[in-house]
């Protein structure tokens, strides 16, 4: 059965499907022909009317700025909270669950980054519209993980077939515990390499089985990755700023790792980088984590046109 995306929760890749992924695909493809006529001045009126929330409890650059501008490209309107730790009822002992009840009354969609695993489904639970998770800790980051299929699928026209390298805190990146989500409903391999200490959790390798190669060197997985993941060492999710300092720096992206590379592998990472992607790989071709950003807005267009639309 297709996946229905009118009037739910998006808050984990399981809910998806490789039918409802595609679907998306297309139907952001079209969402870049909106985005850019909204740039030209032609003003869409998709989602005029309606009304998105961001609540973030846990800071964000282009998550959040992502969303609000898909929602203004479409001619909604944004109610905005980057802060909700110290600048919400949060400072006055407020549930998850009662902020769900009563922001759901004032909006038509809601879009909540928490830094606890499992705390956006609980506002969820509560609310009468549509929630959507931006990240909730180490747990998911699904809308992430759409964007950069969505970067694939326009880079390769496909995705089954393609070998997918991952490299950093595979421990604790939410991007990559949420692109493994989605490429799974596709015919793809894995090449894994990360610090030791900061492996893929073991529930997830179980899972992708004799598909999944784990490497010892960054040398090794680029040479065999036509998509080449990138994450920073989690910094936040370290108990210390001395356990932290241990990874720093360790696997990092560079112009002399890319001569390694196959010639149409293309990098991403979602951004902030730290120390993982070195400036000068910028201007190299197969660089895409700058385009992602811009195909963030299209599949974030579409995700809000579909949840609230058809």
């Amino acid at each position: 059965m297709k996946m229905k995306f009118k009037g739910q929760h998006i808050l984990a890749t399981k809910q998806f499907d490789r039918e409802g992924l595609l679907d998306l695909f297309v139907e952001a493809k079209k969402m870049e022909k909106v985005l850019s006529d909204a740039k030209k001045g032609k003003e869409s009126k998709i989602l005029a009317g309606k009304i998105l929330v961001t609540l973030f409890y846990e800071p964000s650059t282009r998550t959040r700025f992502s969303f609000e501008a898909a929602m203004l490209r479409l001619g909604g309107k944004v109610l905005s909270n980057a802060d909700m730790l110290q600048t919400s009822s949060v400072k006055k002992l407020e549930t998850l669950e009662d902020t769900g009840k009563v922001v759901s009354q004032m909006a038509d969609v809601v879009v909540m980054r928490h830094p606890e695993p499992g705390s956006v489904a609980v506002l969820a639970g509560q609310s009468d519209v549509p929630v959507i998770n931006a990240g909730d800790g180490s747990n998911e980051h699904p809308t992430q993980a759409l964007l950069d299929l969505y970067t694939i699928w326009k880079e390769f026209g496909k995705i089954d077939g393609l070998t997918i390298g991952m490299i950093g805190d595979l421990k604790n990146s939410r991007v990559q515990h949420s692109q493994y989500g989605l490429l799974k409903y596709f015919k793809v391999k894995f090449v894994l390499v990360s610090p030791r200490g900061l492996e893929m959790p073991a529930p997830i390798l179980k899972e992708m089985a004799g598909a999944a190669k784990v490497v010892l060197t960054p040398e090794e997985m680029v040479a065999n990755a036509d998509v080449i993941s990138v994450s920073r060492i989690q910094k936040e999710r370290f108990v210390s700023e001395r356990e932290y300092r241990k990874f720093v720096g360790q696997f990092v992206v560079d112009a002399a790792l890319m001569k390694k590379a196959k010639k149409n592998a293309i990098v991403m990472q979602p951004l902030p980088r730290v120390d993982d992607i070195a400036v000068e790989v910028d201007k190299d071709p197969r660089a895409r984590y700058f385009d992602q950003v811009k195909n963030g807005v299209a599949v974030r267009m579409a995700l809000l046109k579909k949840v609230l639309k058809r």
